[in-house]
């Protein structure tokens, strides 16, 4: 086995992969997955999600066991309150996955919480009406103030500065989305711009937009100081 990565205090590891779902890798993952993951993917009946779900359970058990020199098979997670994935002991490693039209996206910090969030852009998204029904109304404002041309841009990166933020807290939609607003405007900083609920949050927690390829968008929220990002492919 190789020797294990290490993410620093600070650091966040930000790991990009396709879901790979040929026969071979399939059953390799499946041999690493626990019976309530095989249990869940069992449960998801379109094979295209099934299989993405296991591809994407694998990749991230084959990298977390990187960093703490294990093998895949032997890692235990658990979920909290809110279905947000933790390690099961291990001391301060954290992680946060998302996946999306065929990509995964792992994130992975020491002792700090993080969310990170990865939408395929759908130019038929009916993103008008989600825009008022998750989003607040000074956000809204701001959406539906942009010319038509650039909307849709500007709902992706609200949208995925806000659900990096949810994951990150581990409340996802449990905490109404329209109670804080995300800057979304073009040019302008990815911040958490206020809290109605919690109005520390701001001060506490840091928005970074995460480079991906084209026709995708993703955002990362980080509780504490801007983050170093290191990339992996």
């Amino acid at each position: 086995m190789t020797s294990p990565l290490t993410v620093l205090p600070g650091e966040v590891h930000v790991w990009l992969s396709p879901l790979t779902t040929d026969d071979d890798s399939l059953a390799r993952f499946k041999n690493m997955l626990s019976r309530d993951e095989l249990a869940r993917a069992d449960r998801l009946r379109d094979r295209r999600a099934r299989e993405n779900f296991i591809a994407g359970r694998g990749f991230l058990r084959e990298t977390i066991a990187r960093y703490l020199g294990r093998e895949p098979a032997s890692l235990r997670f658990e979920t909290g309150d809110q279905g947000k994935p933790r390690l099961v002991g291990n001391g301060p490693l954290r992680f946060n996955v998302s996946h999306s039209g065929g990509l995964c996206l792992l994130a992975v910090t020491a002792g700090c919480d993080v969310g990170i969030d990865l939408e395929q852009r759908r130019d038929d998204l009916p993103y008008r009406d989600m825009a008022r029904r998750y989003f607040s109304p000074h956000e809204r404002d701001e959406l539906f103030s942009l010319p038509d041309g650039e909307q849709l841009d500007a709902f992706y990166r609200c949208w995925t500065r806000k659900e990096a933020y949810l994951k990150g807290c581990g409340t996802g939609f449990t905490q109404p989305s329209d109670s804080f607003d995300v800057s979304l405007l073009p040019g302008s900083p990815p911040a958490l711009l206020g809290h109605r609920t919690s109005p520390d949050a701001p001060a506490c927690w840091k928005l970074v937009d995460i480079p991906v390829p084209d026709g995708y968008c993703a955002s990362l929220a980080i509780e504490g100081d801007l983050p170093v990002l290191r990339f992996f492919p």
